[in-house]
């Protein structure tokens, strides 16, 4: 018998020693299955996602700090909102793939976030700070000539 040494993940990626891995993919991978997981209402698996001490601020106001407080207000969203969805609205293609930050535009119950995370070694979300956009936000910037 003859067994097969190639190390080869489940996604079918070879990888050769001293190679990194696109973490920019990844990242953006991992805040969709975060959301999916948000709107299946699996919130017992929120550690595949989230690191143990997860912080999360919205509008500067901290609203989780461990993987534990994050399934106590993700269960209470859920209860409370039964029919919002969280979306990705817009997670950029041209991220610096050795970034351990991403920004991205998320929406839920009727409202868009722009949402900085910060990702652990491990690829796991650590820190996540949205901001509700609104129409104070001043105009875009515009040239003078």
């Amino acid at each position: 018998m003859s067994h097969s040494t190639s190390t080869t993940h489940h996604s079918g990626a070879t990888h050769a020693a001293g190679t990194t891995h696109s973490t920019g993919h990844s990242h953006k991978h991992t805040v969709e299955q975060f959301t999916e997981a948000l709107n299946n209402n699996h919130l017992n698996n929120l550690e595949k996602y989230l690191d143990a001490n997860v912080v999360k601020t919205v509008d500067s106001q901290t609203v989780y700090k461990d993987v534990k407080e994050a399934q106590q207000y993700y269960t209470k969203e859920h209860n409370d909102n039964k029919s919002a969805h969280w979306k990705v609205v817009h997670f950029p293609d041209n991220v610096d793939h050795a970034a351990t930050t991403a920004r991205a535009r998320i929406s839920y119950n009727n409202k868009t976030y722009n949402t900085n995370y910060t990702f652990s070694s491990t690829g796991k979300i650590q820190r996540i700070e949205a901001q509700t956009e609104n129409n104070a936000n001043p105009p875009a910037a515009t040239t003078t000539h």
